[in-house]
């Protein structure tokens, strides 16, 4: 039945948990940074270019501290973005996938700053940012044709396709990274290096943790989204059905429920994202139905 399949279960508390628990350990870990002031032990968290070889745990525990100061905006854009992002691609992913892509994110965001800036000696990198791209990434190559609406210097309306926007980002932070980061330039104090490494760690969730095909032309191509690409390591794959159909909900249940179970059968071969919208309204329709 449409019921006993995980991936139509109505919530998913446990992923949920995940993005809660990520949520409350910034904010906890920020609020003793400034309690304890001075007192707290940022060498021992953040990640340096001295030392850093004797303290590994500091690829990944520096996501957890923030700048401090009279406005915590560093620390603010980066739980908007674990919220927004990770309520949405919870949706597809289990909570060992969610944990996987941010901290694999987080962990490549440090290794490409490390390699950018190993001979800069006292260097420190601190922030949640390369995890915070890397959903954001992750959302573009899975939805990469779904317009999407935000608030642009959070006063402008601005509604673009998200492959659209990944590559702007992209683009922006390359050029950061040659021009202000490698450029030494005075004052400049964002980890460039490490947002394109999150940026690329999710790439990489997305290629071989995920099994999907990867390739430069299908992320600006308006007629292939990657989310119907096939996944590399398909198990007992089906041919794509046709898409230009219609299904009564009102006809007979055998029916629907044949149906029902061919799309989730596609999903099983293919992945949530190969549905079309009219698929995904039969299943939604079918909910209601069946259970009658």
């Amino acid at each position: 039945m449409i019921y006993d399949r995980p991936y139509m279960r109505d919530a998913q508390p446990a992923s949920q948990s995940v993005i809660k628990i990520l949520l409350v350990a910034n904010i906890a870990v920020f609020a003793f940074q400034v309690i304890l002031g001075k007192h707290f032990p940022t060498e021992f968290f953040a990640i340096g270019t001295d030392g850093w070889a004797t303290k590994p745990w500091t690829l990944v525990t520096y996501s957890f501290l923030h700048q401090t100061g009279t406005f915590p905006g560093h620390l603010l854009c980066n739980l908007l973005g674990i919220f927004f992002m990770g309520r949405i691609i919870e949706q597809s992913l289990t909570p060992k996938q969610l944990l996987t892509l941010y901290f694999g994110s987080v962990l490549a965001g440090s290794i490409l700053w490390l390699g950018c800036n190993a001979t800069i000696p006292g260097g420190a990198l601190m922030g949640a940012s390369a995890g915070v791209l890397g959903f954001l990434i992750y959302f573009c190559l899975t939805r990469p044709n779904q317009p999407i609406t935000f608030l642009l210097f959070f006063v402008i309306p601005l509604t673009v396709k998200p492959k659209w926007l990944g590559w702007t980002i992209f683009l922006i932070e390359l050029y950061c990274l040659f021009a202000l980061e490698l450029g030494r330039v005075a004052g400049e104090h964002i980890g460039h290096s490490a947002h394109l490494g999150g940026m690329l760690g999710a790439v990489l969730f997305y290629r071989f943790a995920m099994g999907y095909k990867l390739s430069f032309s299908d992320f600006g191509n308006l007629a292939t989204p990657f989310s119907r690409q096939a996944p590399v390591k398909n198990r007992r794959a089906r041919p794509l059905q046709p898409t230009g159909y219609t299904v009564n909900t009102h006809g007979s249940k055998d029916h629907l429920q044949k149906e029902v179970d061919r799309i989730l059968d596609k999903i099983n071969d293919h992945g949530f994202g190969s549905l079309t919208m009219e698929e995904k309204r039969t299943l939604d329709q079918a909910k209601d139905v069946l259970k009658r």
